[in-house]
């Protein structure tokens, strides 16, 4: 009888064991759920000042001076040069661009005709067009790599928003990107010959102001890996992978 009461006990105990590791194992999961929710929401709303950004820097000033310079012409009794036509169709060329790169930001439908490698050279083309940069593309993968929608679309933002932040912070004269094949796994490698940052410093303090902290976690999701290589006045590279797909 006294057996079958130990026993007992030592049951009840392990299934309290299981239960509060059960229990820890939970709260560990709805954190790091809420804690994902909380950087997606700041990672769209981000997103959001970026595109009113875009839309008052850009396109609202460009179409401003075209209303402004076509107003001016109506009020003049001169008849309006070639040059002054010329300006107001640059202004409103412009805005064409910077509406059309703002879509390709937002919902790119490239990604629905076109193999990710393929997407990727043309918007290193749209973007060299819209900045005047000196964007190169190098793609060494032979043959279309086949990833499902979501990893298309979370290595296309995640590289979209590296090549941006080259464009509008890095100084750079110098810039690629090169996706290849190692190990299984595909890699895409961003590159600049910029300004740079002390990784280490940057790290524990302004992590989050660089976006590279929810480009990690969107790696992450998709069960791929970020690596950040960078030092002050000696640029920065930014390797992106993830598992190769069954072709």
């Amino acid at each position: 009888m006294q057996q079958q009461v130990e026993k007992h006990k030592a049951a009840a105990l392990i299934l309290t064991e299981l239960n509060e590791a059960l229990s820890k194992e939970g709260q560990k999961k709805t954190n790091r759920l809420k804690n994902l929710n909380e950087k997606l929401v700041d990672v769209e709303e981000r997103e959001r000042k970026a595109v009113a950004s875009d839309l008052h820097d850009g396109v609202v000033q460009n179409l401003g001076m075209s209303i402004s310079t076509i107003k001016t012409i109506k009020e003049s009794t001169i008849v309006p040069d070639t040059q002054t036509l010329s300006k107001i169709q640059e202004y409103l060329e412009q805005s064409v661009i910077d509406i059309r790169s703002m879509i390709y930001k937002l919902a790119p439908p490239i990604l629905d005709d076109f193999d990710f490698e393929t997407a990727l050279g043309f918007f290193v083309e749209e973007i060299n067009i819209k900045y005047q940069g000196s964007l190169s593309y190098i793609n060494n993968i032979d043959k279309p790599v086949l990833f499902d929608k979501t990893t298309k679309i979370v290595l296309y933002r995640a590289v979209s928003e590296l090549m941006t932040n080259i464009i509008k912070h890095s100084q750079s004269q110098n810039a690629e990107v090169i996706v290849s094949e190692t190990n299984n796994r595909i890699q895409i490698s961003v590159e600049d010959d910029g300004v740079g940052f002390c990784w280490e410093k940057v790290r524990p303090t302004q992590f989050s102001c660089f976006g590279l902290n929810s480009l990690m976690d969107r790696m992450q999701n998709i069960d791929g890996d970020m690596k950040i290589f960078s030092e002050p006045g000696k640029g920065a590279k930014i390797v992106l992978l993830v598992r190769k797909p069954p072709n």
